[in-house]
């Protein structure tokens, strides 16, 4: 009998920390997670995430994280799912996810925001905070539009840098994921999210996917079937970042 179970598999990270999630038909079936720096090395990588998976599983889908955050983490994800692809599961969707726009995402389901707000994402690793700005068109949950690219950029100088734009931090909403999140308790309408916010999000994903509600088109300039990693760029601005 065919297995009519539409399973997914998501793996998440932008620090230290990979989420392993096994999703059948839409809910999750386990988790993980682990600290890739207690285990500094990659062939464990690699055992620890093919240990998740069961030898018999397959997927209609697997999601990961392309970026930005930790050089290291970003690279060993990027590196695992090659290996999926050309090895295993050539006939599964592979999904890059870009992690400032799933933030803006869980932000557009949470707040119930209006047509054509601003949004801007803010993902801290580190030292670094990579934002960028996106803006709701219409009344579906994955549909924004990308207003700017990847920016590495010094807190006190996101102001500045939203003037280039038109915009001000007063008229934006903002979505903010990572450590310190008092750093930003001068941003007007501010939103911290964690890590279970983020996964609740991509399995939306996962489900609109593996039930063909969502088409290439509605997700291609922002999530795509890629192995290529999304870093940060410094604004070219007179900013000092």
């Amino acid at each position: 009998m065919k297995n009519i179970n539409k399973n997914s598999l998501i793996i998440f990270g932008y620090s230290e920390i990979l989420t392993l999630a096994l999703v059948v038909n839409s809910k999750i079936d386990k988790v993980k997670e682990f600290n890739i720096i207690e285990d500094d090395n990659e062939d464990k990588f690699f055992k620890i995430v093919s240990n998740f998976l069961s030898n018999k599983a397959s997927f209609g889908s697997i999601l990961y994280s392309c970026g930005p955050g930790g050089f290291t983490i970003i690279r060993r994800i990027i590196s695992y799912v090659k290996a999926l692809k050309f090895n295993k599961y050539s006939g599964t969707k592979f999904i890059g996810l870009n992690n400032l726009f799933i933030m803006a995402c869980y932000l557009n389901l949470k707040s119930k925001i209006n047509d054509n707000i601003y949004i801007l994402s803010i993902l801290n690793y580190s030292k670094d905070h990579f934002v960028q700005i996106y803006q709701k068109k219409k009344n579906f949950l994955f549909f924004l539009k990308c207003l700017s690219d990847i920016k590495t950029i010094d807190l006190d100088h996101i102001g500045t840098y939203l003037e280039t734009l038109s915009l001000s931090i007063q008229n934006v909403h903002s979505v903010y994921l990572g450590a310190n999140p008092n750093t930003v308790s001068f941003f007007k309408n501010i939103h911290i999210v964690d890590r279970s916010n983020i996964l609740e999000i991509i399995i939306n994903l996962s489900d609109l996917i593996e039930n063909n509600k969502i088409s290439k088109t509605n997700y291609r300039n922002l999530l795509e079937e890629k192995f290529d990693p999304l870093y940060g760029k410094s604004p070219s601005t007179n900013l000092h970042v």
